[in-house]
């Protein structure tokens, strides 16, 4: 498990303009090889035994698309309630206990002023004494007559509610207990430890310890595979795919992952940035395409400095990894496909874990969706556990990328 700081910390990366949670299990050799692989392949089988026996755990979870990732609990040292955003742990941490600590700490934004104000004042309903908490925050009082931040709509005995970019329904008897809540909440994380900087992190929340009360409507991110429809096309294309990667990863892995140039692999290496562009213009990866990317991002980085001087290092550099990918263009072209396999592997996955919506119906734009993807808390062996996120990128992921671009 990882420390609270530091967990906090790897999900404040940035990637593309939006904050970054977990990695997509197709992109984890792109920026970690041979250890990267290893851990996709991992993960993504994990994901199929878990979805082929029907379970329902904190292994397999949904992903929410809610706003702000908030976290709370009673603090370690002083037992006092708190919330927080991720900025928990700047180096002025932000912890808020009262309303005033809040208005303080956030008073710049504030419809997170309210949705802080909400979370203070109803979450101690229901937390329990001990342990910190990270959730997403789903909706709240104010948004079923305020039409700013959220959107909640109560019609027809359904309610809506849109906290980012996915509009959420519920029916019935969960639409019901929405109505009646002051503020919504999906727990997805949990901490413990004696201080703050020294929490441990486990994607494995007990709700059990949560009181029930009607002002919070509070639930976890466990999705229940019993549900799901696997079909025998799905899991063909499946083992196809991920045979082809395997075979891809044992002819060509070691000259292949040693031939990556240090400034393409990594979390923050063009190689990431590059996946993030073709998600967002329907491209498919190639090392043509990788090598125009290049081009581009060194030309952006010349523009920003003055002398012709500075702005000729820069494009120098540019075509000096250019010609190193064509040197090694047969291995780059392998990782590719390698990440077309693990990405088709992935989704074959994700259409089926997609036939259940669990407690609610999605919308973007008003027009039908699926949910924003799933996760997978995978641990190899002689390693760590660590969430890998299954995604549709065609359509929320690149929803989501351009809407933060607008």
């Amino acid at each position: 498990m990882k420390t609270f700081i530091t967990f906090l910390k790897e999900e404040a990366t940035e990637e593309g303009g939006q904050l970054k949670h977990i990695h997509h299990a197709e992109d984890r050799p792109l920026m970690h090889g041979h250890a990267g692989f290893e851990h996709a392949y991992g993960a993504l089988q994990q994901a199929h035994a878990h979805i082929k026996a029907g379970q329902k755990s904190s292994n397999l979870t949904m992903k929410y698309d809610g706003s702000p990732s908030i976290f709370f609990g009673h603090h370690p040292k002083t037992g006092k309630f708190f919330v927080a955003t991720k900025s928990i742990f700047n180096k002025d941490a932000k912890i808020n206990h009262t309303d005033k600590d809040i208005e303080k700490n956030h008073g710049h934004a504030p419809g997170l002023v309210k949705s802080l104000k909400h979370a203070l004042k109803h979450l101690p309903k229901v937390t329990p004494k001990t342990g910190v908490y990270q959730g997403d925050l789903m909706h709240h009082a104010e948004t079923k007559h305020l039409h700013e931040g959220f959107i909640v709509e109560a019609k027809d005995s359904k309610v809506s509610f849109t906290p980012n970019t996915i509009t959420y329904t519920a029916h019935g008897p969960e639409a019901e207990k929405i109505k009646r809540s002051k503020v919504g909440v999906v727990v997805h994380q949990k901490y413990e430890g004696s201080d703050l900087h020294n929490m441990k992190a486990t994607p494995h929340p007990d709700l059990h310890n949560f009181k029930q009360h009607p002002d919070v409507h509070i639930h976890g991110a466990e999705h229940d595979t019993a549900k799901v429809h696997h079909s025998s096309e799905n899991e063909n294309e499946f083992n196809k795919h991920m045979a082809a990667a395997k075979e891809i990863h044992d002819t060509h892995g070691q000259k292949m992952y040693n031939a990556v140039h240090p400034a393409h692999s990594g979390e923050h290496g063009h190689l990431a940035t590059y996946i993030n562009h073709t998600v967002r213009h329907d491209e498919v990866p190639n090392v043509k395409g990788f090598q125009a990317h290049l081009h581009n991002e060194h030309e952006k980085k010349a523009a920003k400095v003055k002398t012709e001087k500075s702005k000729a290092e820069k494009r120098s550099e540019g075509e000096s990894q250019i010609k190193h990918v064509e040197k090694n263009k047969s291995s780059y072209g392998h990782l590719f496909s390698m990440h077309h396999h693990l990405q088709q592997a992935k989704n074959s996955l994700v259409k089926s874990l997609e036939t259940h919506e669990g407690k609610y119906q999605h919308h973007i734009d008003g027009k039908k969706s699926k949910p924003e993807g799933f996760v997978v808390n995978h641990t190899p062996e002689g390693g760590k556990e660590e969430p890998t996120k299954l995604v549709n990128r065609a359509e929320f992921a690149k929803a989501n990328l351009l809407k933060v671009r607008k």
